[in-house]
């Protein structure tokens, strides 16, 4: 909030300053923009864990997945109307989709109580992801306005419409235990095994935030300009836990196969994988067209 108080109050000093000049001015202005956007969201997401059964003195199990995120292209358009020659109000509308990858790492290593040995396996895998947002911007703008040139600079709160999904694989170990008796002798068997589980967020949510922009119009006709613009967008973190897929797996060793795992296998696993933080905040750099009515 102490951001937003500091951008408006930075667009209402740059207005004052110019208030004193004698130009015509619109009333009206409409503008469309498209450019590039660099996205900030990055993050990881770690499931950690460890245990003992029965012959297993220790098992030791992690697996993060890594996001990131590359450029992309960036849309905007919005309407302004002016009060004053070098204040006005702004409703802006954005659209941005940068491309998000995953990556996952799994390492695991085990010892039994009949060995000194301690086993290790390790395995790489890529996920996919999606992300888009629109944000919503209600500013103020404030405008030095001249003959072939006009500098502006906007800012104000913010709501942002987000959609992310993202699908990837945790890995974990299990292990079967059991008995024969053959007597007068028992004999013990156990087996260890990893397994490869998808895991999965799709969801939507709106949050709030800010915007600030700074650019300029080159006057190309009295109604028409070509305008450049660079604004920064601020949303809040979301954090948005994984969901584990059940059903019945195979082992990667193949030791064991055709294993049932229910959402309740999954419980005390999932509370130990941290939550996917999704950052939707994003700089953007447009150049289009800017569109004057209502002249006064």
């Amino acid at each position: 909030m102490r951001k937003i108080v500091f951008l408006v109050g930075l667009v209402l000093v740059f207005s004052l300053s110019a208030l004193a000049q004698n130009v015509t001015w619109p009333r009206f202005e409409i503008n469309a923009l498209g450019g590039y956007g660099l996205t900030q969201f990055k993050g990881e997401s770690v499931y950690s864990n460890s245990w003992n059964y029965n012959l297993l003195q220790s098992v030791q199990e992690n697996t993060t997945l890594s996001m990131k995120a590359d450029n992309n292209v960036f849309f905007t358009a919005g309407i302004s109307y002016f009060f004053k020659p070098n204040i006005g109000i702004q409703l802006g509308l954005g659209y941005f989709s940068p491309k998000p990858s995953i990556s996952g790492k799994f390492s695991s290593s085990w010892k039994w109580t009949t060995s000194s040995t301690v086993y290790t396996d390790k395995r790489d895998w890529e996920g996919d992801s999606k992300l888009s947002t629109v944000p919503i911007c209600v500013n103020l703008i404030g405008k030095y306005r001249s003959k072939m040139l006009d500098l502006f600079v906007s800012a104000g709160p913010a709501l942002f419409f987000n959609s992310f999904e993202a699908n990837s694989f945790v890995g974990f170990m299990d292990s079967y235990y059991y008995s024969i008796i053959i007597w007068p002798y028992q004999f013990t068997f156990q087996s260890v095994d990893t397994f490869k589980v998808p895991v999965s967020i799709k969801t939507s949510w709106l949050g709030f935030g800010g915007n600030v922009g700074f650019g300029f119009d080159f006057k190309v006709a009295p109604s028409v300009s070509v305008t450049a613009e660079g604004r920064y967008f601020l949303a809040a973190v979301k954090s948005l836990p994984w969901e584990w897929t059940p059903g019945t797996y195979d082992g990667l060793f193949g030791t064991i196969t055709q294993w049932k795992l229910t959402a309740s296998n999954f419980q005390a696993k999932q509370d130990k994988m941290t939550a996917a933080d999704v950052k939707s905040s994003f700089f953007s750099f447009g150049l289009g067209l800017r569109f004057a009515l209502g002249q006064k």
